[in-house]
């Protein structure tokens, strides 16, 4: 993978405008061409450990989050089980969250809509497709910090746009944050695992399960595939 690869580069930058549009967009007031490459909008929902967290998960998946099946199933029921599911729901009930489309975040509340009168069984199939995914080994840590490396230098040429408005972070920063990851990585002899941004969390309310395209392909949650948007 090379920087100046035009067919990666090109899917970073889908990916990256596709995460803006779905988290993004609805925390601004923006009109087209508001801003310029010399003056960007600067994300509001996202910090640069969001960002982070998405490639990684795309990159080598979710294993270290599943631990004991029988929690993890658990966990997922009582998150599934939360409430009332809202009338309508914006967010798909899949999307892409890796280069090669391998690897997919499961959004739970509009998985929960979909299947309001079985939660148990969707609960017992979604778990059997995120345990079998974190058993897929995938990902290098070469082609990981050269997909952020991308993204930087994305960030830098003011390629993320939107509707004629450009979405980045200062270069400064980009470049401080990378150093500090390489740094950590270096101590704890592994690439580093980060959770969403309090802001995140706040502004877009995460419930999500990451699973591998193959593996539910062939469960009975490949409807989901129907429901992408």
């Amino acid at each position: 993978m090379l920087l100046d690869d035009p067919e990666l580069t090109a899917s970073l930058r889908q990916l990256l405008i596709q995460q803006f549009l779905l988290h993004e967009v609805e925390h601004h007031t923006l009109q087209a061409g508001a801003s310029s490459a010399n003056a960007p909008v600067m994300p509001v929902a996202h910090g640069l450990i969001d960002i982070y967290k998405c490639l990684h998960q795309g990159e080598f998946g979710v294993g270290h989050t599943i631990g004991h099946p029988e929690g993890f199933k658990q966990r997922l029921f009582q998150e599934m089980a939360r409430g009332p599911a809202p009338d309508s729901i914006r967010e798909p009930a899949v999307e892409n969250i890796s280069l090669d489309g391998r690897m997919l975040r499961i959004n739970l509340r509009a998985v929960r809509n979909l299947y309001a009168d079985n939660l148990e069984g969707a609960v017992e199939d979604l778990s059997r497709v995120c345990v079998a995914s974190a058993e897929i080994s995938q990902g290098s840590s070469d082609h990981f910090f050269l997909t952020l490396e991308q993204f930087k230098k994305l960030n830098k040429e003011g390629k993320i746009a939107l509707a004629g408005n450009v979405f980045a972070f200062p270069p400064a920063m980009v470049e401080d944050f990378l150093i500090e990851v390489r740094q950590l990585m270096q101590r704890i002899g592994q690439v580093p695992v980060f959770s969403h941004s309090e802001t995140y969390r706040q502004l877009n309310r995460p419930s999500y399960r990451v699973a591998e395209l193959t593996v539910l392909q062939a469960s009975p949650m490949e409807v989901l595939l129907e429901k992408c948007q």
